[in-house]
């Protein structure tokens, strides 16, 4: 599954959450889409509690439990279980390194560099997307939809959809509105932005 691909499995599962809901993994779930509902969802140990102990070995798949501790202090970070796979956990990318210090610094500036970085090869298992993501949604709670409006054409629409999530409906129709205004520029791929906008607005 190409790194892209992993990101819509990731901005469902998002989407899913941002409702309330819970995605619900099928019993023969891959790696990739367990490392996926582990990025995004609000319930981590109900992932790690239905699936084959042999996956939870995965290095990369530690390194995403170990940075979701690191995300929000919560007492499932103290489960015994979750400590376990910590331990072989890899280090940490360096550009999820690079978000988590601008987030604990609240450099926006630095996570606004983030989210318009081109990404053309993701890593394995997503972690410079995850990144993006997770600078964008903190941007969002610092900013509202100010920060991604008049939109740039730089940013990913995948990532404009995903700070949506996070709005009220008036604000993702006005963030869609000024998605809309960047086709005809140069670089914009004109189908991807209709897409994501046409998806923030519920069509």
């Amino acid at each position: 599954m190409c790194g892209f691909c992993m990101e819509r499995l990731a901005l469902m599962v998002a989407e899913t959450e941002s409702k309330g809901g819970c995605y619900d993994l099928p019993e023969n779930a891959s790696l990739f889409e367990i490392a996926m509902v582990l990025q995004e969802t609000a319930n981590p140990l109900r992932v790690l509690a239905v699936h084959d102990s042999e996956a939870l070995k995965d290095r990369d798949l530690a390194t995403i439990v170990q940075i979701r501790t690191m995300l929000s202090p919560t007492p499932w970070g103290h489960d015994p279980q979750v400590k376990k796979i910590i331990g072989n956990a890899n280090p940490i990318p360096p550009l999820m390194g690079k978000v988590l210090d601008a987030v604990n610094r609240k450099d926006l500036e630095c996570l606004h560099e983030i989210i318009i970085s081109p990404m053309t090869m993701p890593d394995f298992i997503g972690f410079d997307l995850w990144a993006q993501r997770l600078a964008v949604r903190h941007m969002v709670q610092v900013f509202g939809v100010d920060a991604f409006v008049p939109f740039e054409p730089r940013v990913r629409p995948a990532l404009a959809f995903y700070a949506g999530l996070y709005l009220g409906v008036s604000d993702r129709k006005h963030l869609a509105e000024s998605m809309m205004g960047t086709v005809g520029m140069p670089d914009v791929d004109k189908a991807e932005v209709l897409e994501y906008a046409g998806l923030l607005k519920g069509e």
